[in-house]
């Protein structure tokens, strides 16, 4: 009775957290499209270079170490237009203007400009640390003629700029990275060798801060966007889940279209949390079409209690005639929409994982099931 209960159980959660994942599939497309119009990632990418070079100015002139990376040949070839940015002197047109006033809306707008940067949104989103450290290199070693190593030019200018800006915390790490490399390694080759490695790993950690940073934010993201989904489609986690409680029928099915489509999708989605390049706009559109027919397929199959089936007008009736029972009702339907978008913030790879597991246990629970109730072949 233990087993059959506990399946009961498990069939229950395998209905809902197939629904949370095909939600989920639906939510994340809608935050990549976002992610696309307001060019997040590139934005998220330049806020943790600022934050990796915090501090005063550590190039000569007016620019910042952050203006010098984003202008440098090797990072400049990673614009996804370049020549449009350096070339047109045009004024921003307005779909510009408003992605750009919606990159602030959501926080991911810098609150400085990249001189010789006209659009922000055609910033990179990525930035291979081999090709950042290459950079750096050459933007650190100014004077590159005067007979002495790179790595001896890097030290001299790291060092005067040290006792100018004291504070600097970007000099005084880059200046560290830069003595390691001059005693760990014996001849001058090796030495701008280490001292390149040593810039790669101090990017890559940054990096690992910043994908950090970018979870958060998707996070927050996929919480507003589930909100809306709930709202708009009316998925109310309570009713969904008293259905899937009540009906066998629709649970062994749910069961079923999960176990179906585990078999045609073995392999998780792609997780958009990462701060590398987006995918394509076409991909995104035909992604997010599947998503929604998938959702669309199952709730319209098993006749799961979600979308609005009645008018407001028929609302604002009810409410007159029984306003308590209205006001309890939404309370209800408030809190199944509050857990529905809780779901859909944790991701579709979450969900596609836990969909796994709870596959496993119940693939586990059934065979046990089964020889319990078998009849027994002694006389």
């Amino acid at each position: 009775m233990d087993g059959m209960f506990g399946s009961f159980i498990l069939d229950v959660a395998i209905g809902m957290v197939f629904i949370y994942l095909l939600l989920s599939l639906v939510a994340s497309g809608v935050n990549e499209i976002l992610a696309s119009i307001v060019q997040s990632r590139a934005a998220n990418l330049e806020r943790g270079l600022r934050s990796l070079f915090s501090g005063d100015s550590i190039s000569a002139g007016a620019l910042t170490l952050v203006d010098d990376i984003y202008n440098h040949g090797l990072i400049r070839g990673l614009y996804p237009d370049p020549l449009k940015d350096l070339g047109d002197d045009s004024p921003l047109g307005w779909v510009s203007k408003l992605r750009l006033w919606l990159q602030k809306l959501v926080g991911m707008a810098s609150t400085k400009t990249i001189a010789g940067v006209k659009n922000p949104l055609l910033l990179p989103s990525y930035i291979p640390a081999r090709t950042f450290a290459l950079a750096m290199i050459d933007i650190l070693n100014k004077d590159k003629f005067n007979g002495k190593t790179a790595i001896q030019n890097i030290e001299d200018f790291l060092s005067s700029h040290r006792q100018q800006f004291a504070k600097n915390k970007a000099v005084e790490a880059l200046l560290t990275l830069a003595i390691d490399a001059k005693y760990d390694a014996k001849k001058e080759e090796e030495k701008l060798q280490r001292f390149q490695a040593n810039l790669e790993n101090w990017y890559n950690d940054a990096m690992d801060r910043v994908s950090g940073w970018y979870k958060r934010y998707t996070q927050r993201v996929l919480l507003i966007v589930g909100l809306v989904l709930a709202i708009a489609f009316n998925v109310n986690s309570i009713s969904i889940a008293h259905l899937l409680w009540v009906d066998r029928d629709i649970r062994d099915g749910m069961v079923s279209a999960a176990t179906d489509y585990l078999k045609d999708h073995p392999n998780p989605p792609t997780a958009n949390s990462e701060p590398a390049q987006p995918t394509t706009e076409k991909a995104l559109v035909e992604r997010m079409e599947s998503s929604v027919n998938a959702v669309n397929e199952v709730t319209t199959k098993y006749l799961l209690p979600v979308g609005w089936r009645h008018t407001r007008f028929d609302y604002a009736k009810w409410w007159s005639e029984n306003p308590s029972g209205m006001a309890l009702d939404a309370l209800v339907v408030l809190a199944g929409w509050l857990i529905t978008a809780g779901a859909l913030s944790l991701g579709a790879s979450f969900w596609f994982d836990m969909l796994n597991k709870i596959m496993v246990v119940r693939n586990t629970v059934k065979p046990q099931e089964k020889s319990q109730t078998d009849p027994s072949k002694d006389n």
